[in-house]
Order: structure tokens, then sequence, then C-alpha cells
């Protein structure tokens, strides 16, 4: 896939091939389809700039917690997206395994993003200043 030469998806890839952290792409229709559906179902405050979830979101320090949250995920797939800005619009990187998140970002230069799963079953934004996530999970393992 072809991304914007500014892409946070660019440095994902770099960061999993030095990691060797496994990766894919799902296709750009797929990817609005996906996005538009958590958009739909969790309603976050903010798409672009500092994202955010909202006040019905549980929160952690993104300070104490970046590069270890995703440990207390399961061993599935995780997706991630970003801003919804033309840079990164409409991009879904698919990590095999979702614990690998924080591995992969804390390898990558400082993006904000946010995570579910194929089913939709929660939804967490990164953001500099706070972890928020909403749904079937709990980040404090």
């Amino acid at each position: 896939m072809n991304f914007h030469k500014f892409s946070y998806a660019n440095a994902l890839i770099e960061s999993a091939s030095e990691l060797d952290i496994k990766l894919n792409f799902i296709t750009h229709m797929d990817a609005c389809n996906y996005i538009d559906q958590v958009l739909k179902k969790y309603m976050p405050w903010r798409i672009e700039g500092h994202l955010a979830i909202g006040d019905n979101a549980k929160r952690l320090s993104t300070d104490d917690y970046e590069f270890k949250f995703s440990l207390c995920l399961d061993n599935k797939p995780g997706y991630i997206f970003f801003e919804q800005n033309t840079i990164n619009k409409d991009v879904v990187v698919i990590i095999e395994d979702a614990r690998n998140i924080s591995k992969l970002m804390e390898n990558s230069s400082g993006m904000e993003y946010f995570i579910s799963d194929k089913d939709i079953s929660y939804l967490i934004s990164v953001n500099w200043y706070s972890i928020e996530y909403v749904g079937n999970i709990e980040l404090i393992c």
C-alpha cells in the first residue's frame, strides 16, 4: 500500500520490521468502513488534534502507562488508526498481537492513535496526556 509520505503508517512499518512485529493493513474501503463503525459506536469527542473519547472513558496517565498498557490486551489482532486528517485519514494498521502495540509505539516517533479490535468491542485513545478507554476492556493488569 502507498501512504502519504508523512503518514504514521510508514513509521510503524519501519519499527515493526526492526522489532520483528507482524502487522498488516486493510484496504482503503474497508478502513473507511471500519473507522466509520468505530466512530459511530463510541462517538469520541476528538478525532483530530489531541484525540479524546470523552467523559464516559476511564483514564490512565500517558507518562506512566504509554509503553506498557497494551500488555493487558489479549493475544488478538489490534486495529490502530490515527487522527482523521488528510495525512492519516482512513488508514488502519493491524498488529497481529495487540500486546505488542506499546513496544511498537515506544520505537516510533510520538503519535496519537486509537486502538480497537475486529469486533469493535472496545476503543482506546492515546494522546500526549492520557490514555482513555471504553468498552469491554481493562488496562490495569
